[in-house]
């Protein structure tokens, strides 16, 4: 069985737990696998870390939309917000940084690319536009 669905989030940890709750949800009503489900859940995660800790700082009126579509072997979100422009498809990982010694930052986007089968992204505008693909 499919399930589509979106929420409209603010960049607050509170948000964050409440769109956790709201993807669990989601996920128990589809017969997504659990390791796909954590997947998605995980990238989408980060990302709306890296919102709340970089990408609004100069937004008036800061907007996040997380749509969501389940179905057995794939997950798609669709993240739409009027944030800073970003696109960390095009970020690599220094070369002299390795996870145990490292300095925080940088390490979800890495858990992102580890973790998607596809990401794309582009910004018309003013308002970001990042889709994560992940499949089984």
């Amino acid at each position: 069985m499919s399930l589509a669905g979106w929420i409209r989030l603010s960049p607050t940890a509170a948000e964050v737990s409440r769109f956790n709750d709201w993807f669990d949800r989601r996920c128990a009503a589809s017969d997504i696998e659990k390791s796909l489900a954590a997947d998605m859940k995980l990238c989408i995660n980060e990302v709306l870390a890296n919102f709340i800790s970089y990408g609004f700082k100069n937004t008036a009126n800061p907007s996040i939309v997380v749509n969501v579509w389940l179905r057995p072997g794939r997950a798609v979100a669709r993240i739409f917000d009027n944030g800073t422009y970003f696109d960390f498809r095009k970020w690599e990982r220094p070369a002299d940084r390795d996870l145990p010694t490292a300095e925080p930052g940088g390490y979800g986007i890495a858990l992102i690319k580890e973790r998607a089968s596809r990401i794309c992204y582009g910004r018309f505008c003013g308002v970001n536009r990042l889709k994560i693909i992940c499949e089984a």
